[in-house]
């Protein structure tokens, strides 16, 4: 057994782990490695569904595996690719080591608080910088492509009014024209019969 007092200088998050592993009831899920130096996370959909609510009231698996990274948890490469277990080991985190708990410490990380309601430390994101913005260049920008729209406006205009200068000019044209169209003089051989003909005939 571990004493009490030893247990208050435990961070919440790593009792929590502790017991999460060791739970023979989640073994198909999580569990310790054959050697007890590590401990594996078996299914990774089931374990954030269905373990992770019971111990911290969410079930955000990246959110715990943050955890793990800030208290300098590191990950074991896979012997294959195929394999989708996610293993993570630490020196003082062992199946007979409880009482190394309180010599696990948190990493420099920026923190509001040392834990929240649910017993899972809290991580504060540094805020990104936000870029300065120079509005004078967008102003330029909105003037000149406000100019450029009033030019093309023009151009359209000119081009609309000649376009309908030239329509006007093709009207006028064609009502000047007469309605009755003279048919070309018909050929001497329509017109009469030809002099050798008209000879023939006599005789």
């Amino acid at each position: 057994m571990v004493d009490h007092l030893e247990l208050d200088k435990v961070a919440p998050f790593l009792i929590k782990l502790f017991e999460i592993v060791s739970s023979p009831a989640s073994d198909n899920l999580v569990c310790w490695s054959e050697h007890g130096e590590s401990f594996k996370i078996v299914d990774r959909t089931k374990f954030a569904q269905d373990v992770l609510p019971f111990y911290f009231k969410h079930d955000n698996l990246r959110s715990f595996i943050r955890q793990l990274n800030i208290y300098g948890f590191q990950r074991c490469q896979n012997s294959s690719g195929r394999d989708r277990t996610m293993e993570f080991f630490h020196p003082m985190f062992t199946r007979n080591g409880m009482r190394n708990l309180k010599d696990i410490k948190r990493g420099n990380q920026s923190k509001k608080n040392d834990t929240v309601e649910d017993g899972v430390d809290e991580v504060e994101q540094p805020q990104a910088k936000r870029p300065r913005v120079d509005y004078s260049t967008f102003k330029t920008d909105v003037a000149r492509l406000q100019k450029n729209l009033e030019e093309f406006e023009h151009d359209l205009k000119q081009h609309t009014l000649q376009v309908q200068q030239k329509l006007a000019y093709i009207l006028s044209a064609l009502d000047d024209t007469p309605g009755a169209v003279q048919q070309p003089p018909a050929d001497s051989e329509q017109r009469g019969s030809s002099p050798e003909l008209s000879a023939g005939a006599l005789l």
